[in-house]
């Protein structure tokens, strides 16, 4: 049963999106592509923070990612449509150089012209997964099945969107939210980062940037002084009918 799961780990990573694995060589095909911009995430913050008359929209993607694509698609257009391009910019980051190659195909698919960013950062905050080859990967795999990712070779900080998120936008409050892609930060144009206080089902609270697709009003109609409360917690009925 373990070899059947190694070969059949081993096919995806030969097939679709998988193939763009974290290796040297993808890093070099995307680094050689002039139509998107490297930037470490220092670079990003100095980007954000020049610009003091726009509303912001800074999206943490990845063009492999279901949701990130779904966002794509059902969410972003919309949101653009719903406020004048002169009072808010968007900047797409992709956070790993490994699918970043695939970020004009995806924005030429959804006709989004936005401009394109990936983060090319080596200090150990934001190191990104990084392997010799393919083949390496491969190997990794098979030989240390089942063991984290410094075992399997990879090297990757921990918390590596928490620390992006909060280097581009330092708040007096630490944002703990972020672990996945998409994540969407949305700044007014002093800077002010619109946040949610997100209770969790399990009972655990989370401070995170509010994520775009929770929002039913533009982007300019948000109010960046107040935090807003997102739970997910199960509610408790009384027999009257009263619920917490």
């Amino acid at each position: 049963m373990k070899k059947l799961t190694i070969l059949l780990f081993a096919a995806v990573l030969f097939s679709g999106c998988m193939m763009e694995q974290p290796t040297v060589k993808n890093y070099r095909r995307v680094l050689a592509m002039d139509n998107l911009t490297p930037v470490t995430v220092e670079n990003l913050r100095q980007i954000i923070a020049a610009d003091t008359t726009h509303y912001k929209v800074v999206v943490l993607t990845s063009s492999c990612c279901g949701p990130c694509m779904l966002a794509m698609r059902d969410v972003y257009p919309r949101k653009m449509a719903e406020s004048d391009s002169n009072q808010v910019r968007w900047y797409f980051v992709e956070e790993s150089y490994s699918t970043a190659q695939y970020m004009d195909k995806v924005f030429r698919r959804h006709h989004i012209t936005s401009p394109r960013y990936w983060i090319n950062d080596t200090l150990p905050q934001y190191r990104p997964l990084m392997m010799k080859n393919m083949w390496q990967v491969v190997w990794n795999v098979i030989f240390h099945y089942g063991e984290g990712f410094e075992e399997l070779g990879f090297a990757v900080a921990d918390n590596y969107l928490n620390n992006v998120v909060n280097a581009i936008v330092p708040q007096q409050h630490f944002i703990t939210g972020p672990n996945g892609t998409p994540t969407t930060v949305m700044l007014d144009p002093q800077g002010r980062i619109k946040c949610t206080y997100v209770i969790h089902s399990d009972g655990t609270t989370t401070f995170e940037p509010t994520d775009i697709r929770n929002i039913t009003v533009p982007v300019t109609d948000l109010d960046y002084t107040h935090i807003d409360t997102l739970s997910y917690a199960p509610q408790v009925c009384t027999p009257d009918g009263k619920c917490n």
